[in-house]
């Protein structure tokens, strides 16, 4: 019910929903003639789209959250490692199913630098994060397996958590995974935990109130880690990223005030 009830939320604050709901209504009120209100909302509106086009809305919202463990890009080197924690959110559930082919999203990078970790670490199990299911569609953990299985990973080696529905219960039922198959220390051992840059703060936040013991590994990078007054226009872009930018912060404040996650902005250990 939790997650219905932010998903509707989130439907009214997603940037793009709200820019469309407030030129609505800022049309419907110089209909009106309440040409004043109305002119204001729609000169609102021509400014926060300007501000998307040429870029500096959506770095200032999108590279401090990717910036905030950027050290730990492609960085391996504190092994001995217990395992490796893949969350999903790549995979295109109906163009997928209706193709019988692998389809990703942008986040395509969570899959493929996992199977590049896969093979630089043999022996580590692999646990694959993500309950996405919708009717007669493929599930994320389906297309994740075909994926694995293409691309030549052993799957004895892959355990598929499909009981979670937001990074929340991704870290709570991956502890679950660890606590009932892992044994010689892998339980407090260190994780590779690989999800979108953008994505890991919030990760990394509820990872660690599930006290399991971490190291972030980012990928699918968004930014150039730097905000700036102008870029090449790009209004479709800009509004694109904007939208995931925006639910990171939203979805930080939310875990920070409802007791998920202990730190309102987590950041890396010492």
């Amino acid at each position: 019910m939790d997650n219905l009830i932010s998903r509707i939320i989130w439907l009214f604050l997603q940037p793009s929903n709200l820019f469309f709901i407030l030129f609505l209504i800022g049309l419907i009120l110089v209909w009106k003639n309440r040409r004043r209100a109305g002119l204001s909302i729609l000169t609102t509106c021509a400014i926060f789209y300007g501000m998307v086009m040429f870029g500096p809305l959506t770095s200032w919202l999108m590279a401090p959250l990717e910036k905030r463990f950027s050290s730990y890009t492609n960085h391996v080197g504190d092994a001995p490692y217990s395992g490796i924690i893949v969350l999903a959110g790549a995979e295109r559930l109906n163009l997928s199913t209706k193709h019988n082919q692998v389809t990703l999203t942008g986040a395509a990078e969570r899959l493929i630098q996992a199977t590049k970790l896969a093979r630089q670490f043999p022996d580590l199990p692999i646990i694959y994060s993500g309950g996405g299911q919708i009717k007669n569609m493929l599930s994320e953990n389906a297309i994740a397996r075909k994926y694995f299985t293409e691309a030549g990973i052993d799957l004895s080696r892959i355990r598929f958590e499909d009981k979670s529905y937001n990074t929340h219960s991704n870290a709570l039922e991956t502890k679950k995974h660890i606590q009932q198959h892992e044994t010689g220390g892998r339980e407090t051992g260190k994780w590779l935990l690989v999800t979108s840059a953008f994505h890991m703060p919030r990760a990394v936040g509820a990872y660690r109130s599930a006290h399991i013991n971490i190291q972030p590994y980012p990928v699918d990078y968004r930014s150039y880690l730097k905000t700036s007054l102008i870029n090449k226009p790009n209004a479709g872009r800009g509004l694109y990223q904007l939208d995931f930018a925006m639910h990171e912060w939203v979805g930080l404040l939310a875990y920070y005030v409802s007791g998920r996650n202990e730190e309102i902005f987590p950041a890396p250990e010492d």
